[in-house]
């Protein structure tokens, strides 16, 4: 069968490669360890449950609006200080990544984002034509740089085409997040450099301040976020996007004809779920084993600060036992050890001798992961 040109740039991420190893183990009756799994150890909270379980005898089981319930639109509009006419509500947040740049972008236009990025940044900005120009984080212990930025847009003479750029943070995968002080002088850059921003802020939640928005700085700023991390949702599939009331009419479109509706079930009980003010779990604890570790075993990594990964550098343990690549050496620990990690070049080819650690475990089986890499190394 011929394809398309367009569905030749979408390509499988080296983290859903790997995730298959994992499973091949565990259907061979291996127990593993997961620290690559980026969702919460804990389960959703029985006050959601059972608002999902009302929902069904209550038979809202029929179709919902394209952009989700009035009433769980105006409950996040609420929250974030706009109209419900700025939201829209879909099936987790990788509908609004799509939807938000088939909107703005055209064949050509450039989309920047921080390396390292997740995967399905960069796989849905090619799929829309996009040109993706990366701004490595590395060197500036992965934190995003106003300064930096400004040098990137000029060379890449953003006054004179349209552009935008994905920020995400807390990041995935290195778990820093950018400063306030830093994030607001980016979105000045921004401004004066015709950039539009979306914001990922899926892993709020798990930040020094879970209450900040980008969306603080200025209404023009797209916001995208989820209730999968911020309320052990990830199952559920409840993602949203707040944005200007323009842009949110196009994304209706596309929601309309390619998605159709978010569960009813989910959007019932997302409103439960917002409205409870459920407290789950911080992840300072765990935060503290897997750097306490690190330092231990002397690996080099960028402090998390949010979220629920580290991102450290393996490149002296690879040459130790003469290894490659980070597949490899994820391969490594899998088989010798019992435990996954995410490799680094899923992030980015750059990263290649990173690995990338979850520490949203229970604290004792986080630690038995740990010692078990650590019986090897």
């Amino acid at each position: 069968m011929r394809t398309s040109k367009r569905a030749e740039k979408l390509t499988s991420s080296p983290l859903y490669v790997f995730a298959k190893k994992v499973k091949e183990q565990e259907v061979l009756g291996r127990k593993i360890i997961s620290l690559g799994l980026g969702e919460p150890y804990y389960d959703t909270p029985e006050i959601i449950k059972e608002a999902g379980i009302s929902a069904i005898k209550n038979n809202k089981t029929h179709y919902n609006p394209a952009q989700g319930s009035m009433m769980l639109r105006k409950k996040i509009a609420e929250i974030h200080g706009v109209d419900f006419e700025c939201v829209s509500v879909s099936s987790g947040a990788k509908p609004f990544l799509g939807s938000v740049l088939w909107s703005l972008v055209d064949d050509g236009d450039i989309v920047f984002m921080a390396g390292p990025y997740y995967p399905p940044f960069f796989q849905i900005a090619q799929s829309c034509g996009a040109e993706v120009v990366l701004v490595d984080t590395k060197p500036n212990d992965f934190q995003l740089s106003a300064k930096i930025l400004q040098e990137i847009f000029i060379e890449n003479k953003t006054k004179e085409k349209k552009s935008c750029i994905i920020i995400n943070s807390p990041n995935n995968p290195t778990g820093v997040t950018y400063q306030k002080e830093e994030l607001e002088k980016i979105v000045k850059v921004c401004r004066e450099n015709n950039v539009t921003i979306i914001s990922d802020e899926c892993y709020s939640n798990f930040s020094p301040d879970p209450a900040f928005s980008l969306r603080q700085f200025g209404d023009e700023i797209i916001v995208i976020n989820s209730l999968s991390k911020s309320h052990a949702m990830t199952g559920w599939r409840l993602g949203y996007v707040v944005c200007p009331q323009e842009l949110n009419v196009i994304i209706g479109r596309f929601l309309e004809n390619y998605i159709g509706c978010p569960s009813s079930i989910s959007d019932a009980s997302a409103i439960t779920a917002l409205e409870s003010g459920q407290t789950l779990p911080d992840l300072l604890e765990q935060r503290k084993i897997v750097h306490a570790w690190l330092d231990e075993m002397e690996i080099p990594h960028a402090k998390s600060t949010g979220g629920i990964f580290v991102f450290p550098d393996f490149s002296q343990i690879m040459k130790k036992f003469e290894i490659s690549s980070s597949l490899d050496l994820a391969t490594f620990f899998l088989e010798k050890a019992g435990v996954a990690l995410t490799p680094g070049v899923a992030f980015g080819e750059k990263y290649d001798t990173h690995l990338r650690i979850s520490y949203c475990l229970r604290p004792a089986e986080l630690k038995s992961a740990l010692e078990k890499l650590k019986a090897i190394l």
